[in-house]
């Protein structure tokens, strides 16, 4: 994947911003019900995962704060957002909170911001070796619902099953989370706590109720709490809705259902107050967080920071986020209620605050808000361009999920509307592990009439882009995919990191179209602007070379080219990827032919890879061919003919394979005759030669003057030391093999 000519990749990335008041608990302005009982059970509880799993409005976060207050262990908190769709970005949250309760090592974070962070390779081990190290914590995680990405849950389950003994991860959820729940619910990994665990008793009920308004009587109390069912939002909504109105009047309006709750709660409490501020807080709904800035943008009041201060005082429905005072948020119910008021009353104006929003967010620069604002505002093309212009940041601080779920906001016919969003597509899902995605979108951006405009993301144009993709995809072929990658060179300008992945293209395809010596100078160069530039491409650059060198038989060069890149991958703390894909494959090459190091951990590493991604075509007949030869070269033909059926099934599917048709043909031959135990003996070879031809088994029989019977003997004899199973596969087979 490329990089901007705006924004190079350094050698060394700052670690990622996180905003603090993720992690931590958020602060009630009134002091909440004591959940004592509940509580009590969460401290008794020994299971190493435990789950509170409700709708919206039943205590979750209020009862997890409570016990962690209330437990002797050390505790950390983060509050999940959908944002956090993104194994980096997850995993960056997870060590802000970890690093209050276990001593993380520093190198983690510099880690985690490097373009191709080792997450599975080098961080996890880190940080669980920590974990398993640590005393025993408690560590939260609010909010889990929205993060649905099986990969950040993946991680989430690999530190669990390191916790120190005693140690407990706790999830509030709105449904269940996707991990192994029922094989932990079957160990006693896990404790389990439901809406009949979270409901108010009766009791608790009446502190509410009391706290919020008092002087009721018994029967209000319990007339409220038989609608409500003991639902802590239901109870404590209806109290704020109900604080002017009598009793009796007021309790027999209370339903227990969220939307009427929800009405109930807008009219009488939103529909009492003073204009002036019904409009502050219709307005700023549109915002997930509330903070002084954001409000004054989009509601143009100076005086927007008193304005959150005096709710914050004088209302209930208001939640502080961190100790500061400085973010807020609107209680979920409220903020879907005045949010569908708005849109009812001024469809217009909702658009027209999404749109400033929007504008504040990417002048604060936070692009994903100001997408959503934009296409919320249905400002498709701002929001488009947005993507466009940001989607490379993101890659190379390696946050894939996060551009691909920027691209799941958009309809189809919205991306293919924006050329440079259709790139953007090509680019994205051509490089991620859906195939049908990939090929769709990798074909779309290649097809579509490109110009010579500009490209948001640093590109000379969209077509010196749209050049490029074709020909690091090389769909039509090897042959057209060096005419592509030299198009594209002489569209790129010297000295950004597009030029850099030109030159490692036009490499990689003048070497596999046969002619290896002249892929020597554009690699070398790729190397050699790579380290200024894009030390991603100089990965790929080194790796290459040593492939080049490597099928030269210059074996010396070959070795200094892989082990430079093995130094430099470490010294930029760079994991696996398919951009690593040729790296790892010379170092199996050339460790085979020194033969020394653990060549089938390596085949095994790249394995792993192919099975984690959809390589481009081109990249997997590569490496089925290399590995198959490696394979030869160790003296295993078994594992090499694996390769080459893989190698071969692709090749298939493929227009123009250049030289690697002949090298996996030659290496093909090569396994099979490595793997026949017994050879053709000379009455086979005969009839061998006439299996070819037109001549039925009588016809041979009579060429040959043998019997039918022993012409059926010799075929059966050839079929199975050939492993085929029926003439025309004996013939093809021993075609390739070069018996015909």
């Amino acid at each position: 994947m490329t990089g901007s000519s705006a924004d190079t990749i350094g050698r060394s990335q700052r670690p990622l911003a996180l905003h603090r008041s993720r992690l931590q608990p958020p602060r009630p302005l009134v002091p909440p019900v004591s959940r004592r009982a509940l509580v009590e059970k969460l401290l008794h509880t020994s299971a190493p995962l435990v789950l509170l799993s409700s709708p919206a409005g039943w205590g979750k976060t209020m009862v997890l704060k409570e016990w962690s207050e209330s437990d002797p262990r050390p505790a950390a908190w983060l509050q999940l957002d959908p944002s956090m769709n993104d194994q980096v970005l997850f995993l960056a949250y997870l060590l802000g909170a970890l690093g209050e309760v276990v001593p993380l090592d520093a190198a983690t974070s510099s880690l985690l911001a490097s373009p191709m962070p080792p997450v599975h390779e080098r961080i996890l081990p880190l940080v669980c070796d920590k974990v398993a190290d640590a005393r025993p914590f408690l560590l939260v995680l609010d909010n889990a619902h929205a993060v649905e990405d099986v990969a950040c849950w993946r991680i989430l389950a690999e530190i669990l099953m390191t916790l120190p003994l005693g140690g407990q991860i706790a999830l509030a959820s709105r449904d269940a989370p996707p991990m192994a729940l029922a094989r932990m619910r079957a160990s006693g990994a896990l404790a389990e706590f439901g809406v009949e665990d979270l409901a108010f008793s009766a009791s608790e009920a009446r502190e509410l109720l009391e706290a919020q308004r008092g002087g009721l009587d018994a029967g209000a109390v319990e007339r409220v709490y038989e609608a409500t069912e003991g639902w802590p939002a239901g109870l404590y909504l209806a109290s704020l809705a109900g604080r002017d109105l009598p009793a009796a009047e007021w309790s027999a309006h209370v339903r227990g259902d969220q939307p009427d709750i929800a009405a109930f709660m807008g009219d009488e409490v939103f529909g009492g107050l003073p204009p002036e501020r019904r409009e502050f807080l219709s307005h700023t709904s549109i915002l997930d967080t509330l903070s002084a800035d954001a409000c004054r943008a989009i509601t143009g009041l100076a005086t927007a920071a008193d304005e959150l201060e005096r709710l914050a005082r004088e209302n209930s429905f208001i939640v502080r986020l961190d100790d500061t005072g400085l973010v807020y948020r609107y209680h979920r119910l409220l903020r879907e209620f005045l949010r569908a008021e708005l849109a009812r009353r001024s469809p217009a104006g909702a658009q027209r605050l999404h749109r400033l929003a929007a504008d504040w967010f990417w002048g604060c620069g936070e692009p994903e808000p100001a997408i959503r604002h934009w296409l919320q505002a249905g400002d498709v093309a701002a929001a488009a361009g947005a993507v466009a212009g940001s989607w490379m940041g993101q890659w190379r601080a390696g946050r894939r999920e996060t551009v691909r779920r920027w691209l799941g906001w958009f309809s189809d016919q919205e991306i293919l509307d924006d050329k440079a969003l259709t790139l953007t597509a090509g680019w994205v899902y051509s490089a991620l592990d859906d195939a049908e995605l990939g090929e769709r979108w990798g074909r779309a951006a290649c097809t579509l009439r490109m110009d010579d405009q500009p490209s948001p993301d640093g590109a000379a144009s969209l077509l010196a882009s749209q050049t490029l993709l074709r020909a690091t995809l090389a769909p039509d072929g090897i042959g057209r995919m060096r005419e592509d990658a030299e198009l594209a060179l002489s569209l790129e300008s010297a000295g950004n990191s597009w030029h850099v992945e030109a030159l490692d293209t036009l490499g990689t395809a003048r070497w596999l179209s046969g002619a290896p010596r002249t892929a020597i100078h554009p690699l070398e160069q790729a190397a050699k602007e790579g380290l200024a530039f894009n030390p991603v491409a100089e990965l790929v650059a080194l790796g290459t070379l040593a492939l080049v060198y490597s099928d030269m038989g210059e074996w010396t060069a070959a070795g200094l080219c892989s082990d430079k890149a093995a130094r430099r991958q470490d010294e930029l703390k760079y994991g696996s990827s398919r951009r690593t894909l040729p790296m790892f494959l010379a170092q199996a090459r050339v460790a085979a032919h020194r033969g020394g190091g653990d060549v089938p951990a390596m085949v095994a590493r790249v394995d792993a890879m192919l099975g984690t991604m959809v390589p481009h075509r081109w990249m997997e007949i590569l490496a089925g061919v290399l590995l198959g030869e490696v394979c030869m070269e160790t003296s295993e033909p078994a594992l090499s003919q694996v390769w080459v059926n893989r190698a071969r099934q692709a090749i298939s599917r493929y227009p123009d394979s250049g030289m690697l048709k002949n090298r996996l043909d030659r290496l093909e031959a090569a396994v099979a005759s490595a793997r026949i135990l017994q050879p053709l003996s000379p009455a086979e070879r005969k009839v061998l030669q006439l299996l070819p031809t037109h001549l039925t088994e009588d016809g041979i029989a009579q060429e040959l003057f043998l019997s039918r019977n022993t012409v059926k003997t010799h075929a059966r004899s050839i079929y199975r030391k050939l492993d085929v199973r029926s003439r025309a596969e004996a013939v093809e087979k021993a075609k390739r093999l070069g018996l015909l």
